[in-house]
């Protein structure tokens, strides 16, 4: 899809999926497997925030072109970021219904999951990040930005620097990491109960996630995570694929963010029925949620800093002195 066409393909998502939520919150929803199609109130919330992200879309759509106050651009970004936000925060519980598709794909026991359940939060996942790229593109208006990189100077991927906020970031994900596995094998020793799943699968999750909260985040904020390092011989000095390490980051944040930030954290605020001694909840679940933030907001850092150098950055850079002049 083009730029020119992203907002309206973004509207024409966001449409439907207002369309079948009302559909739904008018007439009764399907029955979903548990826990259903968000923790977050159904009904007629999906509905709105849908409505709102069509709005702003089209906003973005029609006046692309047009002279527009650098304030009104912020206001419209702004609205785009809620609308998106929320539909994504409204669907979080996607990475791990997937998850468990696959796994019942492939054989493993992981309870009853449908397919209905997935289509319907991947649906407003997608409206999420849909929404969130056009709210990105108006932003980059705003800031007087390039609009193809979203930079305002040129580098290459090689030259570029860190940040020291991804840097904290990614550190804060590698420590919630310690914590947590720390935490489950105090827990893990004080407790009679084992987990009943065959062991080569208990080893392998248990390494990846380690991986996830060592080697990822750190890979995110150091140049090794953007150019092989010397110890990898076939490959020293070449480019890492980006979406080798920006998947797994997002991915991984999203998830711990969405099921233990969003999802934990609120049962255990309200009070539900979670597994867990007290203390134990207290360290898992505020690990879990610094770990997922920490990965996506390295991740953000990674994405920028990964953008191959743009060509048309120097072509905009009268255009950005104009916006800023204003």
């Amino acid at each position: 899809m083009t730029r020119s066409r992203l907002p309206y393909g973004a509207a024409a998502w966001t449409v439907a999926y207002a369309a079948v939520h009302a559909v739904w919150a008018s007439r009764g929803a399907p029955r979903f497997t548990e826990p259903g199609e968000s923790f977050l109130p159904e009904g007629w919330f999906p509905v709105a925030v849908s409505v709102l992200s069509t709005a702003t879309v089209l906003l973005v759509g029609w006046a692309s072109e047009r002279r527009r106050r650098t304030a009104l651009r912020w206001l419209v970004a702004a609205l785009g970021w809620i609308s998106g936000v929320s539909l994504l925060l409204y669907s979080f519980m996607f990475p791990l219904t997937l998850l468990m598709v696959l796994g019942g794909v492939f054989g493993m026991e992981v309870g009853a999951v449908d397919w209905a359940t997935l289509l319907a939060q991947g649906s407003g996942a997608v409206g999420g990040a849909l929404t969130i790229s056009v709210a990105l593109r108006e932003q980059r208006r705003a800031r007087g930005a390039c609009r193809h990189c979203g930079r305002t100077e040129c580098g290459s991927p090689e030259s570029r620097e860190t940040p020291g906020w991804a840097v904290l970031a990614g550190y804060a994900a590698v420590v919630a990491c310690l914590a947590r596995f720390a935490a489950e094998m105090l827990h893990g020793f004080l407790s009679s109960k084992a987990p009943e799943v065959p062991w080569a699968f208990l080893v392998t999750f248990v390494v990846l996630m380690f991986l996830a909260g060592t080697l990822l985040p750190l890979a995110l904020v150091h140049r090794w995570g953007r150019i092989w390092p010397g110890w990898v011989r076939p490959l020293a000095g070449r480019g890492v694929p980006r979406w080798l390490v920006l998947g797994p980051g997002y991915f991984v944040g999203a998830g711990l963010t969405g099921y233990f930030g969003v999802g934990g954290m609120t049962a255990w605020a309200t009070g539900d029925n979670v597994d867990g001694a007290a203390w134990f909840l207290a360290v898992v679940l505020p690990a879990y949620t610094v770990w997922g933030v920490g990965l996506l907001v390295a991740a953000g850092s990674y994405l920028s800093l990964t953008k191959p150098t743009c060509v048309h950055l120097r072509q905009s850079a009268p255009i950005r002195r104009q916006v800023r002049a204003r």
